[in-house]
């Protein structure tokens, strides 16, 4: 979340990830049968990809206009909260776009090779996106 801060989160990786390492080491030279060997474990952390968090206001007008929609299409009050890991949220938000990510029809796996989604809540989240543009930009007013 956009409050996170990353040196902490590893910081307190590395604190669990060294207790492991030292337990494991003292286990192994308990266990060894030569008091000479040097074998130790090691580890290490390498960041191979960052994305900051992206985060909009509850009250923002487009969160609100998402959760009117949601409460007139399927009579349900929708949860707001952050969402990841990484998607374009970041990029539209840092350049000024309110965004909201992670909204769309019911359904599973995704991204995998039997992705699923239902088709009634399809065109319910259509539905719902006309109900939010509509609302959004004030098109019928």
């Amino acid at each position: 979340m956009p409050s996170t801060s990353v040196d902490d989160i590893l910081k307190k990786i590395e604190e669990i990830m060294n207790i492991i390492i030292n337990e494991r080491n003292e286990f192994y030279c308990k266990m060894s049968l030569d008091s000479t060997s040097s074998t130790r474990l090691s580890a290490s952390i390498t960041i191979k990809n960052q994305l900051p968090a992206a985060t909009i206001d509850s009250n923002h007008p487009l969160v609100l206009s998402c959760v009117n929609a949601v409460k007139k299409i399927l009579n349900i009050i929708p949860t707001t909260n952050g969402c990841g890991p990484a998607n374009e949220g970041y990029m539209l938000i840092d350049s000024g776009i309110p965004t909201i990510c992670g909204f769309g029809p019911i359904g599973g796996n995704v991204h995998g090779v039997d992705e699923w989604i239902s088709i009634s809540s399809m065109a319910q989240t259509v539905d719902i996106y006309v109900d939010i543009v509509s609302n959004y930009c004030q098109l019928f007013e």
